[in-house]
């Protein structure tokens, strides 16, 4: 029995990396069904090397912060699935990633990446930030929008 969970558990890996296709309205339920909660939103693309440089920081962020207090997602814009699947599978993510449809760009007016767009507790965009965000700004609005608490 322990065997067979233990053969399970890349599937399960795999299944919390790639959550599947995501369009705007997705992302926008995804945010009123984490109400009470801050809600990050990544959008990012393989290919791009900010992007590259700041996933990391996410990754670590996740750790720091407790599921019932944050939620990240991640949204890849790569074209070529492919690539994006092969990104995922060599990135330790620790939150679900899904692959962007079309309408998530006008959806949420992104022009460049990275872009991150956070959401306060009750919903409220509290950030729209475009371009590079290191670790450190990103923790200091995640503590300011959780009142300290972790």
């Amino acid at each position: 029995m322990l065997a067979l969970a233990l053969l399970c558990l890349p599937a399960t890996k795999a299944l919390a990396q790639d959550a599947g296709t995501i369009n705007g309205q997705g992302v926008l339920d995804a945010v009123v069904a984490a109400q009470g909660k801050v809600v990050v939103i990544d959008f990012f693309a393989s290919w791009c090397k900010p992007c590259l440089m700041e996933i990391p920081e996410f990754i670590e962020a996740r750790k720091h912060y407790p599921a019932d207090k944050v939620v990240f997602i991640g949204i890849s814009l790569d074209q070529d699935q492919g690539q994006y699947f092969r990104f995922v599978k060599q990135t330790p993510f620790n939150f679900p990633v899904y692959l962007a449809d079309p309408d998530v760009i006008s959806t949420f007016g992104v022009k460049m990446i990275p872009k991150t767009i956070i959401y306060d507790p009750a919903g409220q965009q509290a950030l729209n930030h475009s371009g590079f965000m290191p670790g450190e700004m990103l923790r200091q609005i995640l503590d300011k929008l959780i009142g300290g608490e972790k």
